[in-house]
């Protein structure tokens, strides 16, 4: 195992479980993990050369848990990328600690690095990395914060061999954040625009309401300064209310380029009424962030122009943001490329890492972490805050009938951060809470954030 993935893997045990670990190679076919002042260790097996190499048919074996043996294959038995068959022996103790015999480490590197995707050629339409085409996909796990899971059992190894060890302890959070492709329907666009989204709506969309569609000239006329109040996706302090009343701080992603007229967004963040809207966003003790448009994934010099326009506009609104964020438009993501267009523009972390086809655990992990280029095999400083889900991959089709059906989805993937005390990280379009039945799933999972026992 190289000594950057060494160290950048033994950074992420520190910040998972204890600044005191040590990971070091410990010869071939295995790592170590020790304490100062401690004769005792972990030896983990490894099989890095298998995960770097990637192979296309890498298998997929499963473990059960000694409390699970008498159910094997049953959903309590935790998958394990790289590893044929079923795994009977986890751990061997002996005087000096413990042997574990499977790559947890490997398996870390191979998920949250990405280097399932670096160089891979099945992409859809948007030149994205699908999640058919994910391992995970592919062995039914997707669902599952996988390295988390795993990192669960390593926290158990790690209190049985020094059990006076004060480990981290996580607190699961929602994190709800907005993309704002479309601030407006009728607001912040030219004369001619107006009057074809209002032939569109008239013609195609027949759930448009009517009064809204009606009053469309005097809305545009009446959002030069701020967006009007009437404006049916003018949702933003509905949106800050319910997470102020549930105790919660979002953030809203906004565009400020335009490297594609079809597909990004038509506004300019210097309109004086996105302007207030950010100005609201900051002094509601929201967070405002870059939403890169279509083609900045593999542009840093559009990157780059794209941050400095957002914080010109966040000086005109009077405030700098401390640490800004980014999520990529479409999710669009190339494995290592998008990671340098990110940090030479100076995000402090990024948010893309989901899925736009199906909702999951892309990364294995519902914890931010340090990202990794599994190209060059460099730590960057860049910091990524995985993705669980988007919106429009569960309510596409969203029906008044079929709300109950969305919400357990997005339940099931809640609680699956919550059991891993990670961050339930929800990406919702101001355009999507028009209708009252889209309100009341994105305010039945809101009210879910809360522990048991609360």
């Amino acid at each position: 195992m190289p000594p950057a993935v060494l160290s950048w893997l033994q950074g992420l045990l520190r910040e998972r479980f204890h600044d005191d670990i040590v990971l070091q190679q410990a010869g071939t076919g295995s790592c170590r993990l020790s304490l100062a002042g401690s004769v005792r260790r972990i030896e983990i097996r490894s099989d890095f050369g298998t995960f770097r190499r990637n192979p296309p048919d890498l298998p997929c074996g499963h473990w059960t848990p000694p409390d699970q043996a008498s159910a094997p294959g049953t959903e309590e038995s935790l998958p394990a990328p790289g590893m044929a068959g079923r795994l009977h022996r986890l751990v061997e103790m002996d005087d000096q600690g413990c042997i574990m015999h499977y790559d947890v480490l490997g398996l870390a590197y191979w998920m949250l690095s990405r280097r399932e995707e670096a160089g891979c050629d099945t992409l859809d339409p948007h030149q994205r990395f699908p999640a058919y085409a994910s391992h995970a996909f592919r062995h039914g796990y997707l669902e599952r914060p996988i390295v988390d899971e795993w990192f669960e059992v390593l926290r158990g190894i790690m209190l049985a061999v020094w059990p006076e060890l004060p480990l981290r302890e996580h607190r699961y959070e929602v994190r709800l954040s907005h993309d704002v492709d479309t601030p407006a329907r009728y607001a912040l666009i030219g004369a001619l625009r107006l009057v074809r989204v209002m032939l569109a709506d008239l013609i195609r969309d027949r759930e448009r309401d009517r009064h809204a569609w009606i009053r469309a000239p005097w809305i545009w006329a009446g959002s030069r300064q701020r967006i009007d109040e009437r404006d049916p996706f003018n949702t933003f302090d509905w949106i800050m209310d319910r997470s102020e009343e549930a105790g919660l701080r979002n953030a809203f992603y906004f565009i400020c380029g335009h490297t594609d007229p079809q597909r990004d967004g038509h506004y300019q963040p210097e309109h004086p009424a996105i302007v207030e809207l950010m100005q609201r966003v900051h002094a509601r003790g929201h967070e405002v962030g870059l939403h890169p448009s279509y083609h900045t994934y593999l542009d840093p010099a559009a990157m780059r122009q794209e941050a400095h326009r957002l914080r010109q506009a966040c000086e005109r609104a009077g405030f700098q943001p401390t640490r800004l964020g980014a999520r990529m438009h479409y999710l669009r993501w190339k494995t290592p490329d998008t990671l340098y267009c990110l940090e030479e523009a100076g995000m402090a972390y990024d948010t893309t890492l989901g899925y736009a086809d199906m909702p999951g655990f892309r990364c294995g992990t519902c914890h931010e972490y340090q990202a990794f280029d599994p190209v060059r095999e460099k730590a960057m400083r860049l910091r990524i805050v995985p993705l669980v889900v988007m919106e429009s991959t569960v309510i596409r089709q969203l029906h008044p009938h079929t709300v109950p059906q969305a919400e357990a989805q997005l339940l099931r993937l809640a609680e699956a951060c919550r059991r891993a005390g990670g961050r339930f990280t929800l990406l919702w379009h101001n355009t999507m809470l028009e209708h009252a039945h889209q309100r009341q799933l994105y305010e039945n999972v809101l009210d879910s954030h809360k522990e048991p026992a609360q």
